[in-house]
């Protein structure tokens, strides 16, 4: 399976390589979104394998999938600089040097998610719930499909979003303070300690035991089993995410401002407690299933009711039933980009300089602002 989903992303990458050169960003991104919807039409598990098998997998495998998609951010960035510099009214490497090497970086993270995991939705649930393809689509069906996530991967999730909102305004309300998180859990500083000593391959629930000065046996003396454990752990930390975010979200007036509010919560948040995103990583390496259900969803949107009440607002029936899918991008993408750009805390010039970037990407997409405007 993994040879043939490899092969499969490979004839996405070789297809947008033989794209003429000049070709129109808006080109590049329906070659691609159609190529990995063919792929997911082609096969449906591959979605599940993508993310239970491939890349929690071995770390060779991964790095083969990640040179793809670095083959595929070859071929999208020139198009990306040279839309950047045609919005400023020339071409000149000057004026693209306007746009920050990171935030070039982030779009290209916001297409690989937004085409790959976002055509996957459209036949599983974040939550892995068969979903969408109990029958087959029609030619004309796949293409609206295809359109639907080529305009949010160009114009983003919510593209009259304001974006001269007072951002320092919002983020003193809404960062999250150390003394406001709950006590360190045992469990999440425990998979840390292990996953920095030996890995996240290497990190069994043998050593993780050992690290809490338990067996394995005993841990589950506690819990009914580690499904209950981790499951408990998690629910606790999404409540008190949940209540912080309640509490700043009253403070915020408008839509744009709660969703950089909730954006600016989130990051703050992972990073005021990295023991939860290496907890996160390490459920999925370790292929280790978390209970999840209906009321797992209730909790989820909880947090962004005012996501929901947005989209339910919104004139595509598609678009309004898809407030788990958008929050889901939304953990992903801030979760890979904290994960990879080394930002903290103590940092918060640079901090808020990638949560404003992330904002305006997600709400606005990668298309120039005014160009192409979507309906």
């Amino acid at each position: 399976m993994t040879d043939r989903f490899l092969q499969s992303y490979g004839e996405v990458r070789d297809a947008l390589a033989a794209l003429p050169p000049d070709v129109a960003l808006r080109e590049i991104v329906e070659s691609y979104a159609d190529g990995i919807h063919r792929m997911f039409a082609q096969l449906p598990q591959y979605y599940l394998f993508l993310v239970l098998k491939l890349l929690p997998g071995p770390e060779r495998d991964r790095n083969r999938f990640y040179k793809l998609g670095d083959d595929i951010s070859r071929i999208i960035l020139p198009h990306l600089e040279a839309d950047a510099a045609e919005s400023a009214g020339n071409r000149t490497t000057a004026t693209v040097a306007g746009r920050r090497k990171d935030s070039m970086q982030l779009m290209l993270m916001y297409t690989h998610v937004q085409l790959v995991v976002w055509s996957a939705f459209a036949f599983w649930t974040p939550l892995c719930r068969l979903r969408n393809h109990q029958q087959e689509l029609s030619e004309s069906q796949r293409m609206a499909r295809v359109a639907h996530t080529v305009g949010l991967c160009l114009h983003g999730l919510f593209p009259r979003a304001v974006h001269d909102i007072d951002y320092r305004a919002v983020e003193r309300v809404a960062a999250v303070r150390r003394d406001e998180l709950l006590e360190p859990n045992r469990i999440f500083a425990a998979v840390e300690a292990v996953v920095t000593e030996v890995g996240f391959e290497m990190a069994s629930l043998d050593r993780i035991a050992k690290r809490l000065g338990m067996t394995k046996s005993s841990l589950y003396f506690y819990f009914e089993n580690k499904d209950t454990m981790f499951s408990r752990a998690l629910q606790t930390e999404r409540r008190h995410f949940n209540d912080l975010f309640a509490s700043r979200c009253d403070r915020l007036g408008s839509f744009s401002q709660r969703l950089y509010g909730y954006i600016v919560t989130l990051a703050s948040y992972f990073l005021s407690n990295r023991s939860l995103m290496v907890f996160s990583n390490w459920v999925q390496v370790q292929r280790v299933p978390v209970t999840a259900g209906t009321a797992d969803e209730d909790e989820i949107l909880q947090s962004a009711e005012f996501i929901r009440q947005r989209l339910e607002k919104h004139s595509d029936p598609v678009r309004r039933d898809e407030t788990l899918e958008t929050l889901a991008l939304l953990s992903i993408l801030m979760n890979r980009g904290l994960t990879t750009t080394g930002l903290s805390l103590e940092r918060p010039r640079e901090l808020f300089a990638y949560t404003r970037d992330f904002y305006r990407t997600v709400t606005h997409g990668i298309a120039p602002a005014g160009k192409d405007v979507y309906p």
